[in-house]
């Protein structure tokens, strides 16, 4: 090569190096360097979103008013398939019927209702209702009747005893289909601390109180007792003894008076009906504060 070329020569070939950096082609390592990896990014991983367990929630529960006593059933109540009968009406007697306290359990009110019904085809119905804010219990009373039936056009003499339930102490009103038919009080049988207390008298008016029976087989007999109790705060107590071997029934009446407390002496007029039981053959009599109320044959 001629020598005035040899300098375009070298110039070249060091043009063609810078050109190139010295590297090597692509896909070789250069000699003697550190392979470097560069990590390829990382995608986020999924998003699970897992449902958040709510506790479950009750509705609170709703405040109460002051229980109710549960009322027994009775064979009178609504049964099924009243609904395929036809309503009636009932002819009831109220001045015979009356609402009694349990002989065995003061506490303890019932009623009852004496009457007639169409024929004997018609059924009684009575429907008791708790007390209402003003501690009133209602019946309804009626009578349902299969209009396919036939039966002879003659009246037909009921006496029901409906079960009311036990109460607490206080004043209650007693309605037969929209009718007062009376009141009862209850809280008369001796309670824990009356040993504490001294026993004082109370009037029973005799002539005034009665003794009757329902006259269907087997006998109820109710006394009702009429008088006069001492003071407001003298507790009115009701003892009624069962049969003795003379067939004796008898009634107690008495009230307590606390010598620590001075109560006025205002008399407080009392009425209540006893329901002294379920009786069969047999002559009784009841005496009420060791004299005699009435007799009665089962």
């Amino acid at each position: 090569m001629p020598s005035k070329f040899i300098p375009l020569f070298l110039a070249f070939i060091l043009l063609l190096a810078a050109c190139t950096g010295g590297g090597l082609s692509d896909g070789a390592t250069q000699a003697g360097s550190t392979l470097t990896t560069t990590s390829p990014t990382p995608y986020p991983g999924p998003q699970v979103t897992y449902p958040t367990s709510t506790p479950m929630t009750y509705p609170e529960p709703i405040p109460t008013e002051t229980a109710s006593p549960s009322l027994p059933g009775s064979s009178y109540e609504p049964q099924p398939g009243d609904e395929n009968l036809t309503r009636d009406t009932v002819s009831l007697d109220l001045s015979n019927s009356h609402v009694v306290l349990s002989a065995s359990d003061l506490s303890q009110a019932s009623v009852i209702l004496q009457g007639n019904l169409p024929d004997a085809c018609h059924k009684l119905r009575v429907v008791v209702s708790p007390p209402d804010a003003n501690l009133t219990i209602n019946l309804e009373v009626y009578s349902l009747v299969d209009p396919a039936s036939t039966c002879l056009a003659q009246l037909e003499t009921f006496s029901a005893s409906i079960q009311l339930g036990n109460y607490s102490n206080g004043q209650y009103a007693v309605n037969v289909n929209g009718e007062k038919l009376g009141e009862f009080s209850t809280g008369y049988d001796p309670q824990p601390g009356d040993d504490l207390l001294r026993r004082g008298e109370v009037s029973v008016d005799l002539e005034n109180s009665r003794l009757f029976t329902t006259g269907t087989q087997p006998v109820q007999a109710i006394a009702v007792l009429r008088g006069n109790s001492p003071a407001p705060c003298n507790p009115f107590r009701l003892v009624v003894t069962p049969l003795n071997n003379k067939n004796d029934i008898n009634i107690e009446v008495y009230s307590l008076i606390d010598p620590k407390q001075n109560c006025l002496a205002v008399l407080q007029p009392f009425e209540i009906a006893i329901l002294l039981g379920t009786y069969e053959d047999g002559h009784y009599s009841v005496y009420v504060n060791g004299e005699l109320l009435g007799e009665f044959d089962g």
